[in-house]
């Protein structure tokens, strides 16, 4: 009898002092409260589900990993970075190495090399004929396409404001030849890009730099995980997807609101990570992960526990980033949202049985690519295809 007692007594102390070891455990994330107060979409009108991504044929499978972002020249010619740091072309079924924004390491594309590595996000080609690119480290960045030869416009240590670049993501270049793109966070790497979700904080910016004089600008901070940009048709706004929000806000870069700001868009049925002008003047939306009405038996995870910073504390310092997985839904899917922020239209692939993931959706040359930065190939669809009623 004395030895069940202290055996409890062992066990209850033993337990108190996990306790309070795991109270006092800091926690690597600061979140805020937040409380989304619409109910999530559900998936009827121009979200009704259709099949129409699993026509979607798989190009360079195995051949190139995390195809996040592309861009075209003149001549058609196609390109996109990944996830070790590479930046390639594609022209039909030729696929050629361009230049690394990093070093040469066969463990480029790992978690711990990927700031020497680099990892080439947003990009377009200027007017120049040079690859404009936003690498995640390294910097804004300008690329002969010819050569490989890279120039370092903005560099990834030295940033802006006195606070270096952490997490460069979306970028788009106005006629005149400004170049904007996107700083996600402030805190929060590309490689800890979870950590960001999770603590949902307004640590992003969208800057501006001019090529002619080599200035730059901070246009809007306070943004909440900083993503995908597109000017608009007529470059009357930039469209900027804030992606813990399940948002794109407008900036609007003339007219009588010139530099203000509202919502586009919000309580998207997912989480908006790139965006692209379509040839209809509408912007394809990828969304890297989704939130609707039926998604999942426990409804939409980020929703649930947004409103309780002290469990995502707690979340943050027993499980590793690989266990949230587990809470994204297998439904892929591309939206297609017009200049007032209207879906028009939304092209799905239930159950994500062709394409894993979607970061953003790209037109050129009478096809639509879609990349995202896990997958291992680049995704090809005729816009006719895309566009076309009924099943596969």
């Amino acid at each position: 009898m004395v030895n069940s007692e202290r055996l409890s007594v062992i066990s209850a102390t033993v337990g108190l002092v996990a306790m309070v070891t795991l109270y006092l455990l800091p926690s690597p994330i600061d979140p805020k409260p937040y409380v989304f107060n619409c109910s999530i979409p559900r998936l009827e009108g121009s979200l009704r589900p259709n099949s129409h991504l699993q026509r979607v044929t798989r190009l360079f499978e195995g051949q190139i990993v995390g195809p996040e972002s592309f861009a075209v020249n003149k001549d058609g010619t196609i390109y996109t970075g990944s996830a070790d740091g590479k930046i390639w072309a594609f022209k039909k079924n030729n696929l050629r190495l361009v230049a690394r924004t990093g070093i040469d390491h066969p463990d480029c594309g790992s978690f711990t090399l990927e700031p020497d590595c680099g990892r080439p996000k947003g990009m377009k080609v200027d007017q120049d004929g040079f690859l404009v690119v936003a690498d995640a480290y390294k910097g804004l960045l300008r690329v002969n396409v010819t050569t490989g030869e890279i120039e370092t416009l903005m560099p990834g240590h030295i940033g802006i404001d006195g606070k270096p670049f952490r997490f460069l993501n979306g970028l788009d270049i106005r006629s005149d030849g400004i170049i904007y793109f996107t700083d996600s966070s402030t805190k929060w790497d590309r490689r800890n890009y979870k950590f960001e979700v999770i603590e949902m904080n307004n640590l992003g910016r969208l800057i501006a730099y001019n090529p002619s004089t080599r200035a730059a600008r901070t246009v809007l901070d306070g943004l909440y995980l900083a993503n995908g940009i597109s000017l608009s048709a007529d470059e009357s706004f930039m469209a900027i997807a804030e992606m813990s929000l399940v948002r794109i806000r407008r900036y609007y870069l003339n007219g009588p609101k010139q530099g203000e700001t509202d919502i586009l868009i919000d309580n998207l049925p997912g989480y908006p990570d790139n965006i692209k002008l379509n040839s209809q003047g509408h912007f394809y939306v990828g969304l890297g992960s989704v939130r609707f009405e039926g998604a999942s038996v426990l409804g939409s995870f980020l929703d649930i526990i947004a409103p309780y910073p002290a469990l995502k504390r707690l979340m943050t310092k027993v499980t590793p980033l690989a266990f949230y997985d587990i809470f994204l839904p297998k439904h892929s899917l591309l939206l297609e949202v017009n200049s007032q922020g209207h879906i028009m239209a939304s092209h799905h692939d239930p159950g994500s049985k062709v394409v894993p993931a979607i970061s953003e959706g790209f037109e050129a040359n009478g096809q639509v690519y879609i990349g995202h930065f896990r997958i291992p190939f680049i995704g090809e669809i005729s816009v006719d295809d895309l566009n076309m009623d009924g099943k596969v």
